[in-house]
């Protein structure tokens, strides 16, 4: 059994490598993968696959999600705290969450997608902030947040059906959208006035109202939200407004010019 192989003057760890080339792997697909898909595109035998991914879901690198698909995991967050300093949308929106945050007096969230979930990349709290599951690290179902729906809204209709031909829909409350049908009509709704709700579909007591931020191609890199209590998130007719004019901002912070681009 070689543990080691020479390459390029150094020895290469084979069991470290192949941790590398998943995490590369689940990094640069749009989907969550399952575990053969990992073994033919890897080439590692089953054997030591088996082993080897239930050892980095035991230590969060990686994790499963509901239909026993591997993604990566929230200890890459907790890893990555430092170099998020250093990520350019987390940078760019900081100024501007921040302020949203002074300005409406609510929380204020940034999240990004990847696969079929969203990534909660951090959380600007108010001194009437309340209690929530959706902290950074934390990743959610992307079809039930404000925040994963904003993204949506922008994404190709054939990129959809594709992404959402498998998924089984997750009761987390009673205001769940229940299908992809039921989103599909969500989605429309929302892409037409340039901003999404999640109507304590997470988590009940919890109102959001988010919007995507693009780059200079147009593509979604993430999505920013004012959550708070319902009746108090509706009231303050405003929020919409703003969080559709910050993630503006923020997407022109990140190259986006009207050029081509549908901007509402």
């Amino acid at each position: 059994m070689h543990i080691c192989e020479f390459k390029g003057g150094v020895y290469i760890v084979k069991s470290a490598k192949r941790v590398f080339d998943i995490l590369n792997l689940l990094e640069s697909r749009s989907l969550p993968l399952s575990e053969k898909e990992i073994s033919n595109e890897l080439g590692i035998p089953g054997s030591s696959l088996f082993n080897l991914l239930k050892t980095m879901v035991e230590s969060r690198y990686i994790r499963k999600d509901y239909q026993n698909k591997y993604l990566l995991g929230s200890k890459l967050i907790t890893l990555g705290n430092r170099a998020r300093e250093d990520l350019d949308l987390y940078n760019e929106s900081l100024t501007y969450i921040k302020r949203l945050s002074d300005e409406l007096n609510e929380t204020i969230f940034l999240a990004y997608p990847h696969g079929n979930e969203m990534i909660y990349l951090t959380k600007i709290d108010s001194n009437r902030s309340i209690r929530t599951a959706a902290q950074p690290g934390v990743n959610k179902p992307i079809y039930s947040t404000g925040l994963g729906k904003a993204c949506l809204f922008m994404y190709d209709l054939k990129v959809l059906d594709k992404m959402f031909k498998n998924i089984v829909f997750q009761k987390l409350t009673t205001n769940t959208v229940k299908n992809y049908s039921e989103l599909k009509k969500q989605l429309k709704t929302f892409k037409n006035q340039g901003y999404s709700v999640d109507d304590e579909e997470n988590e009940i007591g919890l109102y959001c109202v988010a919007s995507p931020i693009l780059n200079d191609k147009g593509k979604v890199l993430g999505a920013i939200s004012c959550a708070g209590p319902k009746e108090r998130i509706q009231n303050n007719k405003i929020i919409p407004q703003k969080i559709k004019q910050n993630a503006y901002f923020i997407s022109r912070a990140m190259g986006l010019t009207k050029n081509g681009v549908e901007i509402k």
